[in-house]
């Protein structure tokens, strides 16, 4: 199952990029045990986003923070922009145009499984 980060898990795109960073909680609310509940039904959680590859530290650092009641996001892996963070910043925020690098990202992850029709995703939030 793959979900997209800013403006799923966050509130918003904008400042799901900002408030995290100063400490103030923007994630949707019941989305640790949204998550949990499908990791618990066996499907493995992928996390996407077009945020810059050298946000990669703040961003694992947010998902391990996002903690509701007793529940916190499961891990997964996180596949991240491979640009800068200027350009991959402008990409998401000002051009609103995050899908060339998730489409790209998300073939070729499914490139990875050869030509089956086996299809390695169920679903996707965002």
């Amino acid at each position: 199952v793959i979900s997209d980060i800013d403006g799923t898990i966050t509130k918003s795109d904008v400042l799901g990029h900002i408030l995290p960073v100063i400490g103030k909680d923007w994630a949707h609310s019941g989305v640790a045990d949204l998550y949990s509940k499908i990791h618990d039904n066996g499907y493995m959680i992928m996390y996407l986003s077009a945020r810059a590859i050298g946000q990669s530290s703040s961003t694992k650092e947010y998902l391990q923070s996002v903690k509701q009641g007793d529940i916190c996001l499961p891990d997964g892996p996180v596949f991240l922009n491979p640009d800068s963070l200027i350009h991959a910043f402008k990409r998401e925020v000002i051009d609103r145009n995050p899908e060339e690098f998730k489409i790209r990202c998300l073939k070729d992850i499914q490139s990875l499984f050869g030509e089956t029709e086996t299809n390695p995703f169920f679903a996707g939030y965002g």
